[in-house]
């Protein structure tokens, strides 16, 4: 697709989206557009009635505007003077201000209302998407678009609004010069218009310096989060002006980027300036040879005067919202990109698990990569712990994964009570399961927030009582304050092992009828796996768990454990049956990490 077609099916979207979307910003916008075009064509026509008087104090042979000012000043009885003259044109000049206000006012509701429903319409698409698109989306792509490509988009939109206000005031500027003098106002605009040709063509390089530009952005903006993501590593490996050096680089090259586009945009109304008004200049001359009326001509020089500057500004709009329009582009990308991604959505409403859930003939492969499971059959049954255990790569994430709906398989099912997942709605059996992952993410809010996070109906005695049995009551109360501390970014203000028992006890809060903990244990000390293990075994009382376990001592009392190798279940049954049957993998795995354990 070339350029221009790109260029105007953006704005043509753009603008049905303003229109249908916002009618009522649209309205106001016109109904003071409309006003104020009516004070500034007054505003020109003031001028004429004072160069009268100035000309010729007696007002002998008056214009034709004059006439109608000295018949309203007689209707009220004023007698005509050069301060009633002047306090007319600055009383309606101040009327055009104050009017101007309330059109840029207007123009900016406009920017952050469709700014606003540009952002919610992405982040309702993105949510809607399975985890694949979050994983196969940049980061840095994803934070740019939503931080700085939408404020862009914002900006150009309420450009655009400007630009739709500064038409209608062209217009009313240039119909009263062309009811005063056609052929001078006529004269200049058509010099205007052909010296701004040469201006017009720059959209194309605009075009490409704004593609540069976002792309340029995505990769400064990928590298921050990367570093900032990574500051524990960074600070432990002593890279600290290694990285420092990376962002520093990307800065540059975005900025060279930058400068070049902000340049061009600044430089093409600063350059057009001075050409529009020596075609002004140029037709004030034609028209007075043709000894037209100078107080007209006043008006006429006045109107164009003001005129010029819009029609620069025009331009400079056609530059602006070529380089703005990659950023629109990326925006509708990375939605179609989430669209294609799209969860399949069901009819049934999960309220409780019956039977429990089952992965039937399963086949899954990550995309890029060889097959991460096949031929998998696993039964999750109600009211027991069923672990899966094996090495790192053996694909017992991905069973969680595919458990909770994040993933679709390739081939099989995943059945809940016997029914397809795809068949439930996703969210309804989501809310009712408790997922403790293996790096515990806890927002920088307080333990409470966090909680009810997870619930928000929790009463304070549900808290408490979720503390108390991810045995994490003990530590809260004893910080400064209490359930009230905030955590930190991450949760970095809290232990590892504490960090672990908050994210148990937001999962625990809603009482599920699932918990699913995913290596909950695997990189904490041996006294916060004993406190993780004993909440486990007291939850297992009436909770289905299903537990991915690295270390093999937490699953002690599972009733089902599934060894997992290259993706396939090789072996399973009870855990006290399996870890005491010689030749079984999990007694070998059992043996295998005792020396370590010990």
């Amino acid at each position: 697709m070339s350029e221009p077609v790109k260029k105007s099916s953006s704005i043509v979207a753009i603008f049905s989206e303003f229109l249908t979307r916002y009618p009522s910003h649209f309205g106001l916008l016109f109904l003071l557009l409309v006003v104020e075009g009516a004070a500034a064509a007054m505003s020109v026509l003031a001028i004429v009635p004072m160069a009268d008087f100035l000309l010729d104090p007696s007002l002998g042979k008056p214009s034709r505007i004059t006439q109608v000012v000295l018949g309203g000043f007689a209707a009220f009885g004023w007698s005509p003077n050069f301060w009633l003259l002047g306090l007319l044109f600055v009383a309606l000049n101040m009327l055009k201000g104050t009017l101007g206000v309330a059109i840029r006012y207007a123009i900016l509701r406009i920017k952050y209302a469709v700014g606003r429903g540009l952002i919610g319409d992405a982040l309702h698409t993105f949510f809607k998407a399975r985890l694949e698109f979050f994983i196969g989306s940049e980061q840095g792509r994803l934070l740019n678009t939503l931080n700085r490509e939408l404020d862009t988009i914002g900006d150009t939109l309420g450009h655009l609004a400007s630009l739709l206000a500064q038409m209608i005031q062209l217009g009313i500027y240039l119909a009263v010069p062309i009811w005063l003098n056609a052929p001078m106002t006529l004269t200049a605009l058509g010099l205007a218009v052909l010296l701004g040709v040469p201006f017009m063509l720059l959209h194309r390089i605009s075009y490409r310096l704004g593609k540069r530009n976002t792309e340029t952005a995505n990769v400064l903006m990928g590298v921050l989060s990367e570093v900032l993501g990574a500051a524990h590593l960074i600070l432990g490996f002593g890279r600290q002006n290694r990285d420092r050096e990376r962002y520093l680089m990307a800065f540059d090259r975005h900025v060279y980027v930058t400068l070049r586009s902000q340049t061009l945009a600044t430089a093409v109304p600063s350059f057009f300036k001075p050409l529009a008004m020596l075609a002004v200049v140029v037709a004030m001359g034609f028209a007075l040879q043709q000894q037209a009326r100078i107080s007209e001509l006043a008006a006429v020089m006045w109107s164009l005067l003001a005129a010029m500057p819009i029609l620069a500004t025009l331009l400079q709009g056609n530059i602006s919202v070529s380089n703005f329009l990659p950023s629109y582009e990326q925006l509708m990308s990375l939605r179609e990109k989430a669209v294609e991604a799209e969860e399949i959505e069901g009819q049934h409403i999960f309220t409780r698990l019956e039977r429990g859930v089952e992965l039937k003939d399963l086949y899954f492969t990550y995309k890029g990569r060889v097959q991460t499971l096949a031929d998998l059959n696993i039964y999750i049954r109600k009211g027991q712990m069923t672990a899966l255990v094996g090495e790192s790569g053996s694909g017992k994430s991905t069973v969680t994964d595919l458990v909770l709906g994040l993933q679709i398989p390739e081939r099989g099912q995943v059945l809940i009570d016997g029914v397809s997942l795809g068949d439930w709605k996703q969210n309804s059996f989501r809310e009712r399961i408790g997922y403790v992952p293996q790096d515990p993410l806890l927002f920088h809010s307080s333990i409470r927030d966090n909680l009810l996070w997870s619930f928000e109906q929790a009463k304070e005695d549900d808290l408490w009582g979720a503390l108390r049995l991810a045995n994490a009551e003990g530590f809260v109360k004893e910080l400064p304050q209490g359930i009230d501390t905030l955590v930190g970014d991450r949760g970095v203000r809290l232990s590892g092992g504490e960090r672990q028992r908050i994210a148990l006890a937001r999962a625990l809060l809603r009482k599920p009828e699932l918990l699913i903990l995913d290596e909950a244990t695997s990189s904490l000390d041996s006294e916060s796996e004993l406190l993780i293990q004993q909440s486990m075994e007291q939850v297992a009382q009436d909770t289905t768990i299903l537990v991915v376990a690295h270390r093999l001592s937490t699953i002690a009392k599972a009733d089902q454990v599934y060894v997992m190798q290259q993706g396939r279940v090789v072996e399973e049954g009870p855990f006290n049956v399996l870890s005491t049957k010689p030749g079984s993998i999990l007694n070998a795995m059992i043996a295998a990490q005792q020396p370590l354990q010990a």
